[in-house]
């Protein structure tokens, strides 16, 4: 049997801001940078991954994007042919739809505001003013990288294979990582962090797509050894205490 997965923070965390996490996967010969954490250039990722794990962008083989929100969504390295994108379909084609009204301003809220059963004001305000961002010409991006559209439950690695999510918006898929640490669920927004986790219900989310959804990718992610929240330090669901351990440089 081969050996399993390694996963590795590579910023701090940030629990009720925009900050969100970047986290590394290492499975066999794959490296996986899942969502980008708030890295303002590639240089600062190159320096993290060189602490870390001893490794720059170039070593990197797989980029993935638990869903397209503009926090976890920064594709610095975007343009890379050696780099394979993933990309959950489901949130794929619904940015699509949303941005064929990025030019009108008045369509493009009532969009949103219509497939959402909440999206506070601080976030609709953000959606529009990313409307003409090109990180969300999509069409044009796909025509540059080559992006794989996921599908829940998809294995992409011999350890690590996709989970549906979804509920924070449309299409979010997690991942689902077998390591030596056990079982661990890489949440994106499902879970904010670990306040958000043992909260009742969803009141304090500032975006919900789906309510009942989102309670429900909870509860899975509940079943994990431990979770990777989108903004926030990683924790055992068991006993709602903070994960300290410190995977091994390779």
């Amino acid at each position: 049997m081969c050996e399993l997965a390694s996963v590795f923070r590579l910023n701090k965390p940030s629990r009720w801001t925009l900050h969100a996490g970047a986290t590394l996967i290492i499975d066999g010969d794959r490296r996986i940078l899942v969502d980008s954490g708030y890295f303002e250039t590639a240089a600062e990722l190159d320096s993290v991954l060189q602490k870390t794990v001893r490794l720059t962008r170039e070593d990197l083989t797989d980029v993935y994007y638990t869903h397209l929100h503009y926090d976890h969504y920064r594709p610095l390295i975007l343009g890379n042919p050696d780099l394979r994108f993933h990309m959950p379909q489901v949130e794929f084609q619904f940015i699509g739809e949303l941005m064929q009204f990025r030019r009108d301003e008045k369509r493009f809220s009532a969009f949103l505001q219509e497939t959402h059963e909440l999206i506070a004001p601080v976030f609709l305000r953000q959606f529009l003013s990313f409307a003409n961002d090109p990180r969300y010409e999509l069409d044009v991006i796909a025509d540059k990288n080559e992006i794989h559209l996921c599908q829940p439950s998809e294995q992409l690695t011999a350890h690590v294979k996709t989970v549906d999510l979804s509920g924070h918006c449309p299409g979010q898929l997690g991942l689902e990582i077998e390591t030596g640490h056990g079982t661990g669920i890489v949440a994106g927004d499902a879970v904010i962090c670990i306040n958000d986790f043992l909260a009742q219900d969803t009141h304090h989310h500032l975006i919900v797509h789906n309510r009942e959804k989102l309670l429900s990718s909870r509860q899975r992610v509940a079943q994990a050894d431990f979770v990777i929240p989108g903004h926030g330090d990683w924790f055992d669901p068991s006993n709602n205490s903070l994960v300290t351990f410190q995977e091994k440089i390779l």
